[in-house]
C-alpha cells in the first residue's frame, strides 16, 4: 500500500474543504431559489420548520458510521440549518430565563446559533414579544405543574391563538445532558416529523383541582394546572390543563378519543397549542462502530 507523505495528506484535506464550502454555497443557493419560488406562488411562510429538521437530524443520525462523534455531526448540522435561516429571513429570539439564566442561553445558543437574543423576565412578556412581531421565536421554561403560569391558557383561547408551541428544547439529548428544557413558540402551522408530541389545553370542571386525572405512566401527561374564577355549584370549580399527547394531533376531533377515561368526562372545552419532535437521545439510540 503506497504511503502517503504527511503534506499530501494535508493537502487532500486542504482540498475536501474547499469542496464542502463549494457544496455549502450551492446549497444556500438552492435555499434561495426555493425561497423565491414560494414568494411568487404566494406561498410565504416562515423558513424555520423544526419538523423537517428533526427528519433531517434522525436520518443523518441512522446513517451514521465511523468514530467521528455523532452530537458533533449534528451540531455541524444545526449551524448549516440556523445560517440557512438566516439568509431567508430576519430572525431573533426572545428568551425567559426563569431560573437558570446560564443554561437558558445556552439552549438557544444550541438550538439557534448566535441568532441575535432579547431577555425578558416573564413567559408572557416573552411570548408578546414575538406576538408583536419584534422577535420571530420565543423560548419559555416548560412550565411547572405546581406553579400556575397563564401563558399556555393565553395560547389556547386568548389574544396569542396565533402563536404555536413547535419544539422542545434541547432536541438534542444526551447522558451529560441537563434536566432543563424550554419550548420554543413561533407563528408557524406545525407538521409532523414522524415521531411527535402534541400539547392540549383542556378546561375541566372537577370537584378537586388537584386530583390526579391522568395515569403517570401513560402516553398522555399533566404538565401545568390553572385554577379559573368560573365554579359551577352543582359539580365543581373550573380548572385548566396543559397536556401532553404521545401523538401528532392534526384535527381538534382527534383530541377527546386520546384522553384517558378519567378526563373525557370532564372537559368542556380544549384547544390545541402544538406540537413537538420527540428529542433524540445519542446516548441512548447510536451504537456506532
Amino acid at each position: 500500500m503506497k504511503q502517503h507523505s504527511l503534506k499530501t495528506l494535508r493537502l487532500e484535506i486542504d482540498a475536501i474543504d474547499n469542496k464542502i464550502h463549494n457544496l455549502l454555497m450551492s446549497r444556500v443557493k438552492l435555499v434561495g431559489e426555493v425561497g423565491k419560488v414560494k414568494a411568487e406562488a404566494g406561498d410565504y411562510q416562515f423558513s424555520l420548520r423544526p419538523a423537517r429538521e428533526a427528519s433531517m437530524m434522525r436520518r443523518l443520525v441512522s446513517q451514521h458510521r465511523g468514530p467521528f462523534p455523532a452530537d458533533a455531526l449534528i451540531r455541524i448540522w444545526r449551524e448549516l440549518l440556523c445560517g440557512t435561516v438566516r439568509v431567508q429571513t430576519p430572525f431573533s429570539v426572545a428568551l425567559c430565563e426563569g431560573d437558570d439564566p446560564i443554561g437558558s442561553r445556552g439552549l438557544v445558543r444550541d438550538q439557534f446559533s448566535n441568532a441575535p437574543t432579547h431577555i425578558f423576565a416573564t413567559p408572557e412578556h416573552t411570548i408578546e414579544n414575538v406576538y408583536a412581531g419584534d422577535s420571530m421565536v420565543a423560548v419559555v421554561p416548560v412550565p411547572n405543574r405546581h406553579t400556575e403560569s397563564a401563558w399556555w391558557h393565553e395560547l389556547a383561547f386568548g389574544k396569542h391563538k396565533n402563536l404555536k408551541i413547535i419544539g422542545l428544547l434541547p432536541f438534542l439529548r444526551s447522558g451529560a445532558s441537563s434536566s432543563l428544557e424550554a419550548f420554543s413558540i413561533a407563528e408557524v402551522r406545525p407538521e409532523s416529523s414522524g415521531k411527535d408530541t402534541s400539547l392540549v389545553v383542556l378546561e375541566c370542571v372537577a370537584e378537586k383541582p388537584s386530583i390526579n386525572l391522568v395515569d403517570p405512566a401513560g402516553s398522555c401527561q399533566i404538565l401545568g394546572q390553572l385554577s379559573l374564577n368560573s365554579t359551577q355549584p352543582s359539580t365543581g370549580k373550573t380548572i385548566a390543563l396543559l397536556v401532553s399527547i404521545q401523538k401528532f394531533v392534526e384535527h381538534p376531533d382527534q383530541v377527546k378519543p386520546l384522553l384517558p377515561p378519567s378526563l373525557q368526562p370532564i372537559v368542556t372545552r380544549f384547544a390545541t397549542i402544538g406540537s413537538y419532535p420527540e428529542q433524540l437521545d445519542i446516548g441512548n439510540t447510536l451504537e456506532i462502530s
